[in-house]
């Protein structure tokens, strides 16, 4: 589910995947003459003073299609990394998603010689960690300071590997934020102020079920229903929530007496599962919401009038086709308490790593710190300026051209990100506000990521309720007492106890650190 979510989040510009850039950091790999820790310390501006480098091709592996236009861009980027004396050229090599990780595998079995790709936590990270195959960045990360600056302490300290950093994190936010897009213009007819909780938005529902007859209120994805807890929760976007997720699907820890449990008794869970039941007995919820595949298009076209919203740069950009039909007024929903910040563990999940056998790791290391530097991130991301975009002022561009260059792949950079010009204003807002480091409080579990494998065999069996009963009851299609009394008999009752004993020994791990 978790790296679906990110597929997904990148593809529609909401995924996010992380390329690990491993390199030996020792003296032995700098032959290349580029081992300089502060190239492109200059703002992008050349190096020519110095005495000319050779330039060093450094071959790169990324998932999907090679981008409309990329060779054009390729160019100029490796002129420009030329003119700044950096003593590198970007061989930059695409491959089919469906075999990405098989496919670098093998590469790196068979001693191909590469210096770059990308890698997760839910590719072979893990197992690249324990083999070997990819190296620790940290003493060249700390030599390299446009790199470093460009990503939030808190993102560094949070995405190490055992208390390393395994490769450089790519994300554009710091935590979650959800809420909802709605129909303006249905809210300004119906005269009701500006929605700012979930209490208004739940007005708002009901009064388009009553005065509206073609319009329904409310449409999500079945298979983005297990976001309805937290979407209609009053504690949405605050810290006055008793039970945070663990990121271990259907499982939570409780901030009051630091135990784990299942969402069954997850207090925070029952006024949501209780509404779900409620929304969906009264039609606020579609009856037909466990097989809904097609809400982007049927809010599009006018037939609802809120749908789900996720401060993450992509899903605000999904309803803008509904502006096209007449009348029609969009604005951005993100209840929020400015006395509570929301907890975040500042995790990503796309990572740029260096194999254990490049020759070039501290020039790897160099082209990532030149990334850094604003005009040559914006190079690759998102074109040559005037051919392929445009500035908007400092944090926004126009899209010019076909050119959409994969950053989770190489460029994300938090504090370097432009948004697209055709934004809603409070879209854009919010994902400013996502990826500020200091909107967020720290999650007290920082650093958990679930091994299963010594409750392997229970965990596999717990993983199939999450479909047949989480989903339903988060749906509102299992009422609430009856879906969470069926949810606790069904984990508990093939040895759920034991993944709950070792989530809570994992975590008890971390936070005695």
């Amino acid at each position: 589910m978790r790296s679906k979510k990110m597929l997904s989040i990148t593809i529609a510009a909401v995924l996010s995947l992380s390329m690990l850039v491993s390199g030996c950091g020792g003296n032995g790999n700098n032959n290349t003459g580029a081992n300089t820790p502060n190239n492109g310390e200059g703002k992008g501006q050349s190096n020519s003073a110095d005495s000319p480098k050779e330039t060093v091709e450094l071959k790169a592996y990324f998932p999907g299609d090679k981008p409309s236009g990329f060779e054009d861009v390729l160019k100029a980027v490796n002129e420009k990394l030329k003119a700044d004396n950096v003593g590198a050229s970007l061989n930059i090599n695409f491959l089919p998603w469906s075999d990405y990780g098989n496919s670098v595998s093998v590469k790196m079995s068979a001693g191909e010689e590469f210096d770059m790709y990308l890698d997760a936590p839910w590719l072979s990270m893990s197992q690249m960690i324990a083999s070997g195959s990819i190296i620790p960045l940290d003493d060249m990360v700390a030599s390299r300071k446009e790199l470093k600056e460009s990503i939030p302490d808190q993102m560094w300290d949070a995405n190490k590997f055992g208390g390393k950093i395994m490769g450089i994190p790519l994300g554009t936010v710091q935590g979650t934020l959800y809420g909802f897009v709605i129909r303006k213009d249905l809210r300004e007819k119906y005269g009701m102020p500006e929605l700012k909780t979930v209490a208004d938005v739940e007005k708002f529902l009901y009064t388009v079920k009553e005065k509206e007859t073609t319009i329904k209120p409310f449409v999500i994805d079945g298979r983005k229903a297990d976001k309805l807890p937290a979407l209609f929760n009053d504690t949405l976007n605050t810290g006055k929530v008793s039970y945070i997720e663990t990121l271990v699907p259907m499982f939570y820890y409780s901030l009051e007496n630091k135990k784990v449990v299942g969402a069954w008794d997850a207090k925070t869970l029952d006024q949501s599962f209780e509404r779900a039941t409620k929304y969906y007995e009264d039609g606020i919820l579609s009856k037909n919401i466990a097989q809904e595949q097609n809400a982007q298009t049927l809010f599009n076209q006018g037939k609802y009038a809120a749908t789900y919203y996720a401060a993450d740069g992509v899903e605000g950009l999904k309803y803008l086709d509904a502006l096209k039909i007449d009348g029609a007024e969009l604005e951005v929903v993100v209840p929020h308490d400015e006395t509570s910040k929301p907890y975040s563990n500042y995790q990503q999940w796309n990572f740029l790593t260096i194999p254990k056998a490049s020759k070039h790791a501290e020039l790897v290391m160099d082209v990532a710190n030149w990334l850094s530097v604003k005009e040559n991130h914006d190079l690759l991301e998102y074109g040559v300026e005037g051919k392929d975009w445009e500035s908007v002022g400092d944090s926004s561009y126009k899209q010019l051209s076909a050119y959409v260059f994969p950053g989770f792949v190489l460029t994300w950079r938090p504090t370097l990100e432009r948004t697209p010009d055709n934004m809603l204003a409070g879209d854009k807002e919010w994902v400013e506000k996502a990826g500020a480091a200091d909107f967020f409080n720290l999650s007290p579990i920082t650093g958990f990521s679930f091994d299963a494998e010594q409750v392997k065999t229970e965990y596999a069996k717990t993983t199939p309720f999450f479909d047949s009963v989480f989903l339903p009851l988060s749906q509102g299609v299992l009422p609430a007492d009856k879906g969470k009394e069926m949810l606790k008999d069904k984990i508990l009752g093939v040895g759920g106890q034991k993944v709950i004993d070792e989530i809570q020994k994992q975590i008890d791990a971390v936070v005695a650190k």
